[in-house]
């Protein structure tokens, strides 16, 4: 008993260590972050991304399907959308947890993705009312090769890296109930697969989804393609610590002195 008291009192210690020790730096697929970080919105992860967006109709909008980028020769004009066609687009994550792409001097000691880039697509958002997007899927990819630029790349070159994140929208919300041109969408996702989806399963956003993203749109001066920025956010499951680990085993190891002793 007086060894099970031990063990019980170091387990206590470990654990409250533990709480205030820091959750080690997660690196999935050369894409590094800090999940202590806390943003303004509380999320502990959250990253800036720029792109290109446009509509399509449903027959020329790209398909769901692993590296697979939609084409730019399909975009119709945003003042003649209406019920059925997409909005899809292509774009790169610019800044990830306070770090910037470029950012060497980091308290991560690099760059989020020093030998990499993160870019995505997205598509499926189609039209279905005034104001409305039902749908919508996003897919992100961490690339060891980097060679996308939004404003000179081919949208080719954001889908030819690995799978990071696939998302899925489990609802959206519009501003502008008149016009497609201009306003904000707002997509709640749910994580459904990628390299990185344990670390963004969480369920901790509305709707039960995974990762909250907001982003504008402006069609001007008779263009069909637009350029704008936006954000997503949420929450990243540390990797288990040392700490941690330590503190089950040590609840192990005193579970088993106590059933041995009552034998």
């Amino acid at each position: 008993m007086k060894m099970f008291r031990k063990l019980l009192s170091a387990v206590a210690l470990v654990a409250a260590f533990g709480g205030t020790a820091q959750a080690s730096i997660i690196n999935i697929g050369g894409v590094t972050w800090d999940p202590d970080a806390v943003s303004i919105t509380d999320s502990d992860f959250t990253a800036r991304y720029e792109f290109n967006q446009f509509f399509s109709s449903s027959a020329n909008a790209v398909s769901n399907a692993l590296n697979a980028a939609p084409n730019y020769a399909n975009a119709i004009n945003p003042l003649t959308v209406g019920f059925g066609d997409v909005l899809q687009g292509v774009g790169e994550i610019f800044k990830f947890n306070g770090v910037n792409y470029g950012d060497t001097s980091s308290a991560i000691g690099g760059a989020f993705c020093a030998s990499c880039e993160l870019t995505f697509v997205f598509g499926g958002f189609q039209i279905a009312g005034p104001g409305t997007f039902t749908n919508g899927w996003l897919r992100l990819y961490v690339d060891d090769t980097p060679d996308f630029n939004v404003s000179t790349s081919p949208a080719g070159n954001a889908a030819d890296g690995n799978l990071f994140l696939q998302l899925s929208a489990v609802a959206n919300e519009f501003s502008n109930a008149t016009s497609f041109q201009s306003g904000f969408l707002t997509s709640y996702f749910a994580v459904t697969g990628g390299i990185a989806a344990s670390n963004f399963d969480t369920n901790t956003q509305q709707f039960m989804a995974d990762l909250l993203s907001s982003a504008s749109s402006q069609f001007s001066n008779n263009n069909f393609i637009a350029t704008s920025t936006g954000q997503i956010s949420g929450n990243s499951i540390p990797e288990p610590s040392t700490v941690l680990l330590l503190s089950l085993a040590l609840m192990g190891l005193a579970m088993t002195r106590r059933q041995t002793k009552n034998k």
